[in-house]
């Protein structure tokens, strides 16, 4: 089965196959990359679009920046049959997840921070609501979407911003209200991760991609890659 959409060959995610989980991911082009002025990651910071993810791996070569770039465009100006092969592929690979005897599980906002939770793929449903028995997590930098009543199978990181708020303590507060909430913070550093962060317990968030199965109230340390190895905008953290 050939999917248009949703990807399996991540190299972090298949860590989680050793745990009975198959991650299947959608992958756009992030931020204003897509030449139509509709911006997918509207909290970006400088930093954040400078290090982002789509430059590590596979998106280092055109052809996958091709294939993002043509989802993306799909996204944005044919929208019904987007989420018409969306639900088609999602039924599809959860098909083929369970005749390997894995759990597949979905994370839609591989290299962008949209709410899919305010998307309405069939009636007045979700694809979270379309899908309530299957587990669907991501990053995000909207903090806002912790107010939401978000559906019981969607799992939400929120993504630590640094840079300019970073140094004002804003961030730092927003960060530690998120966390007393019983919410995970992913946190970029350079190199080492330490054992602590903010006064908060760090594990190794690339041991794998399962954010769902962490313990809560975690910092989730993230080692730089990609262009984000060269950040020196605060991002990054030393």
């Amino acid at each position: 089965m050939r999917f248009d959409l949703l990807n399996v060959r991540n190299a972090k995610t298949i860590k989680g196959e050793k745990k009975g989980y198959r991650t299947f991911i959608l992958y756009l082009i992030p931020h204003r990359g897509n030449g139509k002025g509709v911006n997918l990651c509207p909290m970006a910071t400088n930093g954040c679009v400078d290090s982002c993810l789509n430059t590590a791996g596979m998106g280092v070569f055109p052809s996958v920046q091709k294939g993002r770039l043509k989802r993306t465009l799909l996204f944005i100006e044919n929208r019904e049959y987007f989420l018409t092969r969306l639900v088609f592929e999602i039924e599809t690979a959860i098909k083929l997840a369970k005749l390997d005897n894995m759990i597949p599980v979905f994370r839609l906002n591989g290299t962008s921070d949209i709410q899919w939770e305010n998307i309405k793929v069939k009636g007045d449903k979700n694809i979270f609501q379309l899908f309530p028995n299957i587990t669907f997590y991501d990053y995000t930098k909207i903090a806002n979407r912790y107010n939401k009543n978000l559906p019981k199978n969607y799992h939400l990181t929120f993504s630590f911003s640094g840079e300019v708020d970073y140094y004002s303590g804003r961030i730092i507060q927003l960060t530690k209200d998120i966390l007393e909430t019983g919410n995970n913070v992913s946190v970029v550093f350079r190199k080492k991760l330490p054992e602590k962060f903010l006064g908060y317990k760090v594990i190794d968030g690339d041991a794998d991609d399962l954010r769902f199965t962490n313990e809560s109230g975690v910092i989730i340390g993230l080692k730089a890659k990609g262009d984000a190895r060269y950040d020196e905008s605060g991002f990054v953290i030393d």
